[in-house]
């Protein structure tokens, strides 16, 4: 039977201390860049002549603000990679603590380039927070499903995405004109998610270091035991995590290279698993909604006005939805709600698509329009939304979840990077029929979810372990 697990106040301050003041500046940098773009753009082309005499013509504008925007997801690309290392080597409390170090040092270039009169400086500290969001939706999912019960696990594990969605909402407010968003103050607004981090990184010491990379990857069991006691709140019922934890380092390794994963057999199905949902989650249109919202809402005859005023309202739709995530995980089943989740977000974005293309025919379809978009940005946080990001940890054992949540994320943030780049593009070739080509994705992540993904809310991660072990001769249900 499942053990309830209590809500101590080391748990309750790891778990929040850590989602508001690295997962919140994440979303925050992700989401930062839309509004105030006018007067960046201004910007960058005033100080490239001024400085060296380099006059852009209007494609070359475009394709250096294309550069300042995607260089934010080539930066989480890298910092994936570098998590698996980073986590194994300083922990995943360590984990956290770097990438409060990059997103620091990022803030203070922000600040200083538009005194410095430096583009360069502006791409390079947008590459910086890429690394450090790269890290961040790595590590800390992990570092809250591995500090966290088993009955918390799902709840903790969504901690991450709803820290991104807040972030979002927070950049949508901080960059309004009337606020940091105008000529005078877009360099501020790109540095002011350094108050939550002030906030949350000052009592770091406080913070709890997840017991299982103490226990398996460094083999301090007693200092694993101190820890755990002081998260659970006493002695009672900590039998069952530690024999647990003995079972997973048992004849293990303490940690696993990236080939040794890839060369696993028994890994195949959790890997394509991990890397379809990160992939998918991009995949399906969400990454297109939250770049393009006010272009998409253009695009179906709004004036810029509502368009803008609609885009602030799905993002508070998205986060509203998203708080409701650790309830979701902690009281549904994750096959549930994720099969649920593909299935309306593949069908309300096949209804977005014909809404979109025969809505010059019959003007009224617009308000079908942004029915699809509200009830995508519902379904999407049911489970594609936080999902993806601490799946792997209900997957993968310990001495192969790095890497596999490394692996997973670098395939997440790079299809990221493939849809903000390409979407305009695309959108120009093929109009409202690329919302078909995400519809299509959703489908398939729905057959992957019904035939291949088995039940892991309330198991131990070896018994579903055991489950997929088989690759895709694999009876998961």
């Amino acid at each position: 039977m499942e053990q309830k697990g209590k809500w101590t106040g080391m748990l309750i301050w790891s778990t929040l201390g850590s989602t508001i003041g690295a997962a919140v500046p994440g979303g925050y940098c992700m989401g930062i860049i839309n509004n105030p773009a006018a007067h960046m753009r201004d910007w960058c082309a005033a100080t490239l002549l001024h400085k060296y005499q380099l006059e852009l013509s209007s494609a070359q504008l475009d394709t250096l603000w294309a550069l300042i925007v995607s260089i934010f997801l080539i930066g989480g690309i890298l910092g994936s990679a570098c998590a698996a290392w980073a986590a194994n080597r300083f922990g995943r409390r360590g984990c956290f603590l770097l990438s409060g170090l990059l997103l620091l040092l990022a803030a203070l270039g922000f600040v200083c380039c538009r005194w410095l009169q430096s583009v360069e400086l502006l791409l390079l500290c947008r590459l910086i927070v890429g690394i450090g969001a790269g890290l961040i939706t790595t590590g800390l999912p992990m570092y809250h499903s591995e500090i966290a019960a088993l009955s918390q696990r799902g709840a903790l594990g969504a901690g991450c995405s709803v820290g991104f969605s807040t972030g979002i909402v927070m950049a949508q407010i901080c960059s309004m004109e009337s606020l940091l968003g105008d000529a005078d103050h877009w360099h501020l607004a790109l540095a002011f998610y350094v108050v939550f981090m002030a906030i949350c990184y000052a009592p770091y010491r406080c913070y709890a270091e997840s017991p299982k990379w103490l226990f398996i990857v460094k083999q301090r069991k007693e200092e694993a035991l101190q820890m755990l006691v002081r998260l659970r709140g006493g002695h009672a019922g900590l039998e069952l995590e530690l024999q647990s934890m003995e079972l997973e380092a048992a004849s293990k390794h303490s940690s696993r290279s990236l080939s040794e994963v890839l060369k696993d057999s028994k890994l195949l199905l959790p890997l394509v698993l991990l890397c379809s949902y990160q992939g998918g989650q991009q995949l399906t249109g969400c990454s297109s909604i939250f770049y393009y919202s006010v272009f998409i809402f253009r695009s179906s005859g709004l004036s810029p006005r509502v368009a803008e005023l609609l885009s602030l309202c799905a993002g508070n739709v998205n986060l509203a939805t998203a708080l409701l995530g650790p309830v979701l995980m902690a009281k549904f089943n994750r096959r549930t709600l994720m099969l649920l989740s593909c299935f309306f977000c593949a069908l309300l974005m096949f209804g977005f698509c014909l809404f979109v293309e025969y809505g010059r025919l019959f003007p009224w379809l617009v308000y079908g329009t942004i029915a699809c978009i509200f009830l995508y940005l519902i379904f999407f946080q049911l489970a594609l939304g936080p999902m993806p990001s601490f799946i792997g940890t209900e997957l993968f054992e310990v001495p192969s979840r790095s890497v596999a949540n490394s692996l997973g994320n670098q395939v997440g943030w790079s299809c990221n990077f493939l849809v903000g780049f390409l979407f305009p593009t695309m959108h120009s070739l093929m109009g409202s029929w690329i919302f078909l080509i995400f519809s299509i994705f959703g489908a398939l992540l729905f057959l992957l979810t019904k035939f291949y993904l088995p039940e892991t809310r309330g198991r131990e991660v070896s018994v579903v372990a055991e489950l997929v072990s088989r690759g895709f001769r694999s009876k998961v249900l």
